[in-house]
């Protein structure tokens, strides 16, 4: 990577002692772990932080010259495995820093061998680029998933005549959103990449290539599979690419309505400004619209809301707000994680700044619990309830280790019904379900929810309950239809001494399969 967008000159010490050195940019790292940035994807994020932390380590167990101090390689390996995260790419370090990186490799038995330390460091990163160079079409040597025909690109291509594919932005500064032009080759043996390339042909001199020369590049892959064109797609109604709302609606509706064909759409999945943020699904995954409020974890009476805003839909609790905690904030295209939900607390609770997350996490750990089911009169006993809510944080913990890692909701509220059972006669809510027993919100719109089936949902006293189990899977089919995935759990099999293990598979597997 030549961008090192990451790295910054600082001046340390005072005249005329003082010097200058090359310090990572901590705070662009930190806020990059719990959210993509604005002006940078994912995927370039991921290769510059992949490079450094390769060949610091390198450095640093091989005699040194290694760029970083042990506090900034802390944050860069904290960040590294939640940025791959969201890029489907797993990495698992046995060290924090360069500290516990010399007890590991002293452990392992490395500490009389460079060529033993190099290894293992390539061995570790190396896989990592692999998969990441997976993300570059022009790299790519498997065959591409392939469901947009070429009628599709044509008419998409013939659609955008006379609509500027870069909006606001010159090739260069568009298409450096997408890919890392610095190290794309050029057709131009007169330049050393892509970027000098599209520059000179475009900029430089605009008649040498026509409008759509992109369409047919195969360094950008839009003719070969899908997720390039996908990308570009979405990044045509980026806010920092497309100030007009009204071209970007128009194009968003064109866009869909050709996709459709192919069974893929581009639906809002963030908003900057106001503005919104676009990524493309497969039609019929995930649940469609903008989250804008989450009410979960009540500890005491339920609350009660109403529509404060009718036209606007917002939602205004009028009672026992404070026995429930309501999230509000812009839900990223990676979903809620961990990291996202500790910031949040940590604001909430005006807690300080410089304290651990660690310490954050294990406060908002307490104050989920307290929403779960609990039998006061056997307070060592876990409920069903608590055992997937422990297990699964012994999985993924609230801390830095999870921080990347999908947050996953108690008493998640779907609706309110303002009529008591008594007021309805001891009558079903006509809204169904009132609330979810645990809520997963995952990439690309993807919502899980998680039930916990004690005897009162088949049951009624000791017989079972044709009418209460029909009840329950008419509420499945609702919200399936609606786009959650729902997984149930009945409260028997985790009281069985091997409901951990099995729940350790479950989320495993669950999320292992999501994008």
């Amino acid at each position: 990577m030549t961008k090192h967008r990451f790295l910054v000159a600082r001046q340390i010490g005072a005249e005329p002692f003082s010097y200058t050195r090359t310090c990572l940019d901590t705070s662009l790292v930190e806020r990059l772990r719990s959210t993509s940035l604005d002006d940078m994807t994912d995927l370039d994020a991921a290769y510059e932080l992949t490079r450094l932390a390769m060949v610091d380590l390198e450095a640093f167990g091989t005699g040194g010259g290694e760029t970083l101090d042990d506090q900034e390689i802390a944050v860069l390996l904290r960040t590294l495995p939640a940025v791959l995260k969201r890029l489907g790419v797993a990495l698992n370090l046995p060290f924090r820093d360069f500290k516990s990186f010399k007890s590991y490799w002293k452990e392992q038995g490395m500490s009389d061998s460079y060529a033993a330390r190099r290894s293992y460091v390539n061995g570790v990163f190396g896989p990592v680029l692999d998969q990441l160079d997976e993300y570059h079409p022009h790299l790519r040597q498997r065959d591409q998933t392939r469901r947009i025909t070429d009628v599709t690109r044509r008419r998409l291509r013939d659609g955008l005549t006379g609509a500027w594919w870069g909006g606001t932005l010159d090739e260069v500064q568009f298409l450096s959103r997408l890919y890392d032009l610095d190290n794309l080759p050029s057709h131009d043996s007169r330049f050393a990449n892509a970027a000098r390339d599209i520059w000179q042909h475009c900029i430089n001199n605009p008649a040498d290539w026509e409008d759509d020369w992109i369409w047919h590049d195969e360094r950008f892959g839009l003719a070969d599979g899908d997720e390039a064109l996908l990308r570009l797609l979405a990044e045509m109604l980026h806010p920092a690419v497309r100030t007009d709302t009204a071209e970007v609606e128009r194009l968003h509706a064109f866009f869909n309505e050709t996709l459709a064909h192919d069974g893929y759409e581009l639906i809002e999945v963030d908003s900057i400004s106001g503005a919104p943020v676009f990524a493309a699904r497969t039609i019929g995954a995930g649940v469609p619209g903008v989250m804008k409020n989450l009410i979960f974890a009540a500890d005491g009476p339920k609350p009660e809301f109403v529509l404060g805003d009718a036209i606007n839909n917002d939602v205004l609790i009028v009672k026992n707000e404070q026995f429930c905690l309501v999230y509000s904030q812009p839900l990223s295209a990676s979903g809620l994680t961990w990291g996202e939900m500790i910031s949040w607390w940590r604001a909430r609770e005006s807690l300080p700044a410089d304290m651990p997350d660690n310490e954050v996490g294990r406060a908002l750990y307490k104050r989920l619990w307290a929403s779960l089911h609990s039998d006061p009169e056997r307070p060592k006993w876990l409920s069903p309830e608590q055992r997937v809510f422990r297990t699964y944080c012994e999985l993924y913990p609230i801390s830095e280790t999870g921080a990347s890692h999908p947050a996953l909701l108690p008493q998640v509220y779907l609706h309110m019904d303002p009529k008591t059972r008594k007021e309805r006669g001891n009558k079903d809510s006509a809204l169904g379900r009132e609330r979810m027993d645990f809520l997963l919100l995952l990439p690309h719109g993807v919502r899980v929810v998680v039930e916990v089936d004690g005897k009162h949902h088949y049951a009624e006293g000791d017989e079972a309950s044709p009418r209460l189990y029909a009840k329950m899977v008419a509420e499945d089919r609702a919200l399936r239809l609606k786009g959650y995935e729902v997984y149930r759990f009945g409260g028997y099999e985790l009281g069985l001494n091997s409901a951990p293990a099995m729940l350790h598979r479950f989320f495993a597997e669950l999320l292992g399969s999501q994008p």
